[in-house]
């Protein structure tokens, strides 16, 4: 079963300006393998330089991907919470 969220994705290169889309992504909860907050594109959002109308309280969360030999990275809307239970992955905390 896929999981739809939105993704942000950056265009263009850091010194001639970045921008900022957003686009919904269809995600298999199986090839996840990490799921963490993503604090950078919450500070850019909070100064107004992501996707414009975008609430500036939204978190972010990037979640690394499975692909075989190696993974992808993506970032998407919702704090990791969030994230992990529309994905409905269970988590497992190790104390040690």
């Amino acid at each position: 079963m896929l999981v739809k969220l939105t993704e942000v994705c950056g265009t263009g290169a850091v010194t001639s300006g970045r921008k900022y889309s957003l686009r919904e992504v269809f995600v298999n909860p199986e090839h996840v393998v990490m799921v963490r907050e993503e604090h950078q594109i919450r500070t850019l959002n909070e100064k107004g330089m992501l996707t414009e109308g975008l609430d500036k309280k939204h978190r972010f969360s990037k979640l690394t991907i499975d692909k075989g030999t190696t993974g992808t990275d993506i970032v998407v809307i919702g704090d990791p919470n969030t994230v992990e239970s529309a994905l409905n992955i269970r988590s497992y905390v190790l104390k040690g």
